[in-house]
């Protein structure tokens, strides 16, 4: 007699398990996934964000027709660092409207870039894509 009371217990707690598990997945339509890095070591720019920075600011040439129609934005875009730290595959995903020079200017900036620090998987040095937005924007000259 106990034994049918457990079994009973335990198949209304498994029924009790799935229907909140069902009600969940409905109230949440769309999944949330968290997704794990695929590099043990992500690629990384020699000297890291603030030298990164540097070479932009030291590098950069804002395009004159640009500069003259006071022209600001970010100019998106996709690459690969390579298993050697190279960058290939430049891709823009967004440009600045009116702003077609930028594009010129973002493609120059990332074809002479220095060597990367590759990403490393497993121990072994891999090719990574790197997302990253350049930004373009004047800057307002202080007075004493």
């Amino acid at each position: 007699m106990t034994r049918i009371i457990l079994n009973i217990i335990i198949f209304l707690f498994l029924i009790s398990s799935f229907s909140n598990y069902t009600f969940a997945q409905k109230e949440n339509a769309l999944p949330y996934v968290i997704k794990e890095s695929v590099y043990d070591f992500a690629p990384q720019f020699p000297g890291g964000a603030k030298a990164l920075n540097k070479y932009y600011a030291d590098s950069i040439i804002y395009p004159q027709d640009e500069k003259e129609r006071k022209i600001q934005g970010y100019v998106m875009t996709t690459f690969t660092v390579t298993k050697k730290g190279k960058i290939k595959n430049i891709h823009i995903v967004n440009g600045v409207p009116g702003g077609p020079n930028f594009v010129k200017e973002t493609i120059r900036l990332l074809e002479n870039m220095p060597k990367w620090l590759p990403a490393t998987k497993k121990g072994k040095r891999v090719d990574a894509e790197i997302n990253m937005s350049i930004l373009f924007k004047l800057q307002q000259l202080k007075h004493n």
